[in-house]
């Protein structure tokens, strides 16, 4: 991820428009490259794995400042955690920062790797099996949970909803990573990376909506082995949902792909309420 002359920024300029501070002169960063960001303290937050750093935006997307620190190696996601900032790593830790960078507190990934949402309350973290970094093929029961619910230090409290086994097995942890967000009361959106859906569930876990976005290049089914090279064995898949964020207009903005790869990318304005799909933007690949 580049920060060069503002074109991560910009390339992403009509998401945020779409998503102005109410009663604000200034627009919110939803979304920077492939990863989600944070509004808190006044601006947004976004992950620069490149450079191993967090980069703060004004409210024109000009970069505002920067968080280094040793204990940054590959941060893909930020969400907010009340006041705070909670940094999904590559590696599926997560680490809990203030504006200031201090390291709060970090916990390990309750799966192989995840990655987190926050609250604006900054009492309750959604984890799911992260779409940034895709582990060992494993299979896993039809029994494991799907979402996994964290207290805000990281200690598991309860499972939502349930792993999809597909055919073959061993291609579970494509099928059912994907992109993860929290509404303020307890709401639970996911948009899995390799299938047309973006879901609600309440608190509780019972699902709420399914929508469907049509995406044509998504509809050749399950990740599927390629043939091998030497000892490595590739898998095919279709790029759906990349990352999620609730606006501050109250609108659920997910970003996915408009082609196979995920090399284009769209972001589709949703009524969290409903799962109506409001709006809709093309992005360039630039």
């Amino acid at each position: 991820m580049s920060l060069r002359p503002r074109a991560a920024a910009l390339a992403l300029l009509g998401a945020a428009a779409a998503c102005a501070r109410d009663g604000a002169d200034g627009l919110t960063l939803l979304f920077l490259e492939r990863s989600p960001a944070a509004w808190v303290g006044g601006r947004s937050w976004a992950p620069d794995p490149e450079h191993s750093r967090v980069v703060a935006f004004d409210a024109r997307l000009h970069p505002s400042g920067t968080i280094t620190a040793p204990w940054l190696a590959q941060p893909v996601a930020v969400s907010p955690l009340g006041e705070r900032l909670l940094v999904t790593e590559l590696t599926g830790d997560a680490l809990v920062l203030d504006t200031a960078g201090r390291l709060i507190r970090e916990w390990p990934p309750p799966f192989a790797a995840a990655l987190y949402a926050g609250d604006a309350t900054g009492t309750r973290v959604a984890a799911v099996r992260s779409p940034y970094r895709i582990p060992a093929l494993l299979p896993e029961p039809d029994t494991t949970p799907l979402l996994r619910i964290l207290d805000t230090l990281g200690a598991p409290v309860e499972g939502l909803a349930a792993v999809r086994v597909p055919d073959p097995p061993f291609l579970a942890q494509f099928v059912n990573a994907g992109a993860v967000a929290l509404g303020p009361d307890g709401a639970v959106y996911f948009a899995p990376l390799v299938t047309d859906e973006i879901r609600k569930y309440d608190r509780n876990g019972t699902p709420v909506w399914t929508t469907r976005r049509g995406l044509s290049h998504v509809a050749g089914g399950d990740p599927r082995y390629l043939p091998a090279r030497g000892r490595e064995v590739p898998v095919a898949y279709a790029v759906a949902g990349i990352a999620m964020v609730l606006g501050p207009d109250g609108r659920l903005y997910v970003l996915g792909g408009a082609d196979s790869s995920g090399t284009r990318r769209r972001v589709d304005a949703l009524d969290p309420a409903t799962g109506t799909v409001r709006s809709t933007l093309l992005l360039d690949s630039t």
